[in-house]
């Protein structure tokens, strides 16, 4: 498997289960993320306006990689960010069930908005929080965290009873300028007799098919934005091993294998990226983490939404 590094690799995020969250920083060449907390209301997390496509931001190999992934494939047709195909994963905007899912960021009490915590720009479900770059070119001001209400439920993102207790959601990361932003998951502890073994995690994404600048170029427009996913065997320690996504306009996903190397808890992280000006939507749903020992005895996740997650 071949990992690509990402621009927010190098530093350690410690992410209480109670928010606010705490984020420190190990050192490296990029600076500090800082946590995200709402409500953001003076400024308001308005997204920025151009009439250009200037790159403030530096371009990484993994911009470059994920302008050249598609292939030169244009949208589906003008205006359509998600592709009306069926996979294996999903069909147009809906996200197929599956089976071991720890988290489907659906429990919608879960959200720190369902209680007026925070306002619509900065979500976040029940202890995975959100942080951002604001540095570097990147601006953490219009980082959009988001409760994603029709893609991945799709068709069925109108089912839940009255009250919405029952609905169906994804979680979105947005910008409309330079921007590197994530959720960092709860602590989540390591079962007993497996920190010598390896961790899976597997998490389903979608990047919105803006094909941003297609009709000034002629071609397939300027797709530099994507989607990481870091684990950190131990959540305090200073590496974290990351998968990046570059599928675009349909669901996807991301499965990361680390060694555990003894460690007692992981972390993992859920990124976007984007370096440009770009109308960049990235959702995430379907966390999965299957921890295996020495043995090959494997033990799956049914929570991991809060320290208490293993049963």
């Amino acid at each position: 498997m071949i990992r690509h590094r990402s621009v927010l690799q190098a530093f350690v995020l410690a992410i209480l289960l109670a928010l606010p969250v705490s984020i420190a920083w190990a050192g490296g060449f990029m600076s500090p993320p800082l946590a995200i907390n709402g409500p953001r209301l003076s400024p308001p997390v308005v997204p920025a306006t151009s009439d250009d496509l200037l790159t403030l931001a530096p371009l990484t190999a993994n911009a470059l990689e994920a302008d050249a992934f598609d292939g030169g494939r244009t949208q589906e047709a003008p205006g359509r960010g998600v592709r009306q195909t069926i996979t294996g994963l999903g069909a147009g905007l809906t996200l197929y069930d599956t089976p071991h899912v720890c988290n489907n960021f659906n429990s919608n009490i879960s959200w720190a908005s369902h209680d007026g915590r925070t306002d619509i720009w900065t979500d976040w479900h029940s202890g995975w929080a959100p942080f951002a770059l604001d540095a570097d070119g990147y601006s953490a001001q219009n980082v959009v965290f988001a409760r994603e209400r029709i893609v991945g439920p799709g068709n069925r993102s109108n089912d839940g009873t009255p009250d919405q207790s029952d609905a169906q959601y994804s979680a979105k990361i947005a910008g409309s300028k330079p921007y590197a932003g994530g959720f960092g998951s709860p602590r989540i502890p390591v079962p007993a007799g497996y920190e010598d073994g390896q961790v899976m995690v597997s998490v389903k994404y979608l990047i919105w098919d803006h094909d941003q600048g297609a009709k000034l170029s002629g071609g397939d427009g300027i797709d530099y934005d994507w989607a990481s996913m870091g684990v950190k065997p131990g959540a305090d320690g200073p590496h974290a091993y990351y998968q990046n996504g570059y599928v675009r306009g349909e669901w996807a996903e991301m499965i990361n294998t680390v060694d555990l190397e003894g460690a007692q808890d992981i972390m993992v992280l859920l990124q976007a990226q984007s370096p440009a000006y770009l109308n960049s939507n990235i959702f995430y749903d379907d966390v999965k983490i299957a921890f295996t020992n020495s043995d090959g005895a494997v033990k799956w996740l049914q929570d991991c939404t809060a320290e208490e997650a293993i049963r």
